[in-house]
């Protein structure tokens, strides 16, 4: 049989696996095709604002946060692919709705409703990696589905610049992908564990007939916080290269090629996952963070872009490290009833950590009596800092941690997905 090995000693057919990676990929096309028509939007309606502007590209993001808990609530609840099935055409609908928008008003609002759609999605995406892969399949599919992410970010911001030449809407087709997985919904529908199904294997392990669950007891919550902490800090300092390049370096052409370095980055260490993973081992965190430091150091101590190029790449090639290697940690520290919802958690710090990056890092340049407007330098500077002090702190609980494990404290060990922690029998009302 053709596929991909899952790690249970079956193999999932291709088209599965293309399907999968759909999923995945729709979860960050909101606000792609408008980038290639930031410019002429004000000739295309006259009179729009900066603010405007602004909420076309922030929109998705601050629409997704709130649903991303939601659709991590719904998916620990009810049916999972209903779920995405129902998202999919409410998503793919407001995608097709692009094409007759009279107006900025119109773009706008279907701007929130599409982040609406991706932030439910995306714990989904990030569940149905656990619910199809094992083990070491799984930490490499986390990686390919990142690295195939990045690549048709990077193919699709090409091609729609390519299109809106041709015309304003046409960048627009990129929003009917969520279509796709509903051509594959009847036959995906076979590989993925729904809660109901192990409610009712829970249930009848405790001879019940319904059981209920606390989130904090399916779930390692030290771990968690810890994780979204970590991935927080890391999304923030890596959004402020593409925020503050194009200030940086005016070029419009050296703006592009080096933020375009950013996605390769991350693109590679998605490839290389497994690979880079056997010579890191334990030291994840304290090895990512220590290569961002030293990409951003590379960022400041030169203007060439060539220098500037190979910060980028360095430290985004270990954040593309870290995003996967802790998605799939989450699936060893959460059962899958609680899964969606841990992925919730996660998928969350991406959308906050680019919102809030310009803010909290202009921020910082005024309390330094500086501008990020009038010195972007700054900025890259601000984050040097930051990494400094976070490397600190990894390095500093590695100690606390080995030397805790060598008197017999050690933390609260992983459970096994799957296998729910304390099912308990519903009250009867």
């Amino acid at each position: 049989m053709r596929g991909i090995n899952t790690g249970y000693g079956t193999r999932l057919p291709l088209w599965a696996l293309f399907n999968l990676y759909v999923i995945y990929i729709i979860t960050s096309i909101p606000g792609l095709a408008i980038s290639p028509i930031m410019g002429d939007l004000t000739r295309i309606f006259p009179g729009t604002s900066q603010l405007e502007t602004q909420f076309l590209t922030l929109g998705p993001n601050i629409a997704a946060i709130p649903f991303v808990f939601l659709g991590g609530w719904i998916g620990t609840k009810f049916n999972n692919m209903k779920l995405l099935n129902w998202t999919c055409i409410f998503y793919g609908i407001g995608g097709a709705l692009f094409f007759i928008a009279p107006n900025m008003i119109s773009l706008i609002i279907l701007s929130f409703a599409i982040g609406i759609a991706a932030g439910i999605i995306s714990p989904l995406a990030s569940a149905f990696v656990s619910d199809l892969f094992k083990g070491e399949q799984r930490t490499k599919q986390y990686g390919y589905t990142s690295a195939v992410l990045n690549l048709v970010l990077m193919a699709s911001t090409i091609a729609t610049g390519y299109l809106a030449k041709i015309s304003w809407r046409l960048p627009f087709l990129i929003y009917l992908l969520p279509f796709v997985p509903l051509f594959f919904a009847a036959k995906f529908k076979t590989f993925i564990k729904e809660p109901a199904d192990i409610r009712q294997g829970d249930a009848k392990k405790i001879n019940v007939p319904k059981v209920k669950y606390k989130f904090s007891e399916n779930v390692n919550m030290p771990m968690l916080i810890r994780y979204c902490a970590y991935y927080f800090f890391i999304t923030l300092v890596i959004a402020a290269i593409s925020l503050y390049v194009p200030f940086r370096f005016t070029n419009s052409a050296e703006a592009g090629d080096l933020t375009s370095i950013l996605f390769l980055g991350i693109m590679a260490s998605g490839f290389t996952l497994n690979f880079a993973l056997r010579y890191m081992r334990k030291y994840v965190a304290i090895i990512v963070m220590a290569f961002i430091l030293g990409g951003f150091v590379l960022m400041v101590i030169s203007d060439a872009a060539v220098i500037v190029g190979i910060g980028i790449l360095i430290a985004s090639y270990f954040y593309g490290i870290a995003q996967p290697y802790y998605y799939d940690r989450l699936s060893l520290v959460s059962t899958r009833v609680a899964l969606t919802l841990t992925m919730a958690w996660f998928a969350v710090m991406d959308s906050i950590g680019n919102v809030v990056a310009p803010f909290i890092i202009d921020g910082i340049a005024k309390v330094m009596g500086r501008s990020t407007s009038t010195d972007p330098v700054i900025a890259f500077k601000i984050c040097m800092y930051m990494c400094f002090v976070a490397l600190a702190i990894v390095i500093v609980r590695k100690i606390v941690v080995a030397a805790r494990a060598h008197t017999g404290h050690q933390e609260k060990p992983a459970v096994v997905l799957g296998d729910s922690v304390n099912p308990m029998p519903a009250k009867k009302k």
